[in-house]
C-alpha cells in the first residue's frame, strides 16, 4: 500500500466502488405488508397494509387494486395511496379493509411494486410477500335448545310518515264533497260556483266621488284650466247618463239642456248646470281664462246639483251617507 502506483489504484479505482457499495446500501429498497390479525370469524373486516421504501429520486408504479385479492378474499375498502419522505428515502403505503365469506385457511397473494430511478427507463420489481388468513366459522352450542327466530318488532308511525296518508285522505273528502255538490248542482241546473254580484254603486255617489277627487288633485291651480273643465264636464255626463238615461256623453251642451227639461228639476240648479257648461264650452273653444272664483264656483254647482236630483230610493239611503259627508265638506270649503 505504500507504493504509489497502487495507492493511485486504490484511490481512484477501488475506492469508488467502496463507497458507491455503500451508498447503495443506504439507499436499499424494502416493501412490506401486514395483518392487524390472521384468524377472523366469517363476514368479519380486517385491516391489512402494504407499501415500499425507495431512496429519494426514485419512482414508483403502484399496483391496481381490484374488488378481490383472490376468489375467498375480497376487498371491502380501500385508502388513498399515503406518501411520506423521511430521511432521503421515500415512502408509500396503501390500507385495505378485506373480508371473506368462506371458512379455511386462505393466501393472500404479495403485491409486486415496480420502481425506476429518475432518468433510468429500467424497471424494477419489489415484492411485499405473501400473507395468510384464516376464517372461522362460529361455534354453536348444539346442546341448547332450537329458538324460533324472532320476529321483528314493530315501531310506532311517526307524524311525518303519517302525514302524506292524512293529506290523501283530506283530498279525497275534499274531492267527494265537490263531487256530491256538483251533482245537486246539475241536478237543479245551477251552476257549481254562483259569482256574488257586487253591488253597484248609485250615480250620484260615483258623481260627488269623482268630483271631490278632482277637487283634492287642485288640477287648475297648476295651470290646466282646460283639462279640469273638462274633467267636470265628462262627470257631469256620466251622472246624467246614468241618472236619467240619455245619451248625455255623446250630446252637446246644448243637447243636455233640452233633453234634461223633460226631466223634473229644479229650475235653480238647472241655470246652475247650464251656466257650467257655458263656462266650460267657452275655456275649450275660446281660450277664455275664468277666475279662481269661477272655477270653484263650477265644481261647487255641480255638487248642488247632484244632491239636489239623486234619487231618493230606500235601498239607497244607506248608499247616501258618504255623499252626504262629501258634499258637507264642499260646502265648508
Amino acid at each position: 500500500m505504500n507504493h504509489p502506483i497502487i495507492k493511485s489504484i486504490f484511490c481512484f479505482f477501488i475506492l469508488p466502488a467502496l463507497l458507491s457499495g455503500l451508498k447503495l446500501h443506504g439507499q436499499e429498497v424494502t416493501s412490506w405488508s401486514k395483518i392487524d390479525t390472521n384468524a377472523i370469524l366469517i363476514g368479519q373486516q380486517v385491516n391489512m397494509q402494504f407499501g415500499i421504501r425507495v431512496a429519494d429520486g426514485y419512482q414508483v408504479n403502484w399496483p391496481a387494486i381490484g374488488d378481490t385479492l383472490s376468489s375467498k378474499i375480497e376487498v371491502i375498502e380501500k385508502s388513498t395511496i399515503d406518501t411520506l419522505v423521511d430521511e432521503g428515502a421515500l415512502r408509500l403505503m396503501q390500507q385495505l379493509t378485506i373480508t371473506s365469506f368462506d371458512s379455511g385457511y386462505f393466501e393472500i397473494p404479495s403485491f409486486d411494486i415496480q420502481f425506476f430511478s429518475v432518468g433510468d427507463t429500467l424497471l424494477k420489481t419489489s415484492s411485499t410477500g405473501t400473507l395468510f388468513l384464516k376464517v372461522n366459522v362460529p361455534v354453536v352450542d348444539t346442546a341448547q335448545a332450537i329458538k324460533p327466530i324472532v320476529v321483528p318488532i314493530s315501531e310506532p308511525y311517526t307524524f311525518r310518515e303519517m302525514l302524506p296518508w292524512i293529506l290523501l285522505g283530506l283530498l279525497v273528502i275534499a274531492l267527494t264533497v265537490l263531487l256530491v255538490l256538483y251533482l245537486k248542482k246539475r241536478k237543479k241546473n245551477q251552476p257549481l260556483f254562483e259569482r256574488r254580484i257586487k253591488p253597484a254603486i248609485p250615480p250620484h255617489v260615483l258623481a260627488i266621488n269623482k268630483l271631490e277627487e278632482l277637487r283634492l288633485a287642485r288640477v287648475w291651480q297648476s295651470g290646466k284650466l282646460k283639462q279640469y273643465h273638462s274633467e267636470i264636464t265628462d262627470i257631469m255626463r256620466e251622472y246624467l247618463d246614468n241618472r236619467y238615461h240619455f245619451d248625455a256623453p255623446e250630446m252637446t251642451s246644448d243637447e243636455i239642456l233640452g233633453a234634461l227639461k223633460k226631466h223634473p228639476v229644479n229650475n235653480q240648479v238647472y241655470e246652475k248646470l247650464s251656466g257650467v257648461l257655458f263656462l266650460a264650452d267657452m275655456v275649450k273653444f275660446a281660450k277664455a281664462r275664468p277666475t279662481p272664483l269661477e272655477n270653484d264656483l263650477s265644481l261647487s254647482h255641480c255638487v248642488d246639483f247632484v244632491n239636489e236630483t239623486k234619487e231618493d230610493k230606500p235601498e239607497n239611503r244607506e248608499a247616501d251617507q258618504p255623499a252626504t259627508s262629501e258634499i258637507s265638506k264642499t260646502n265648508n270649503h
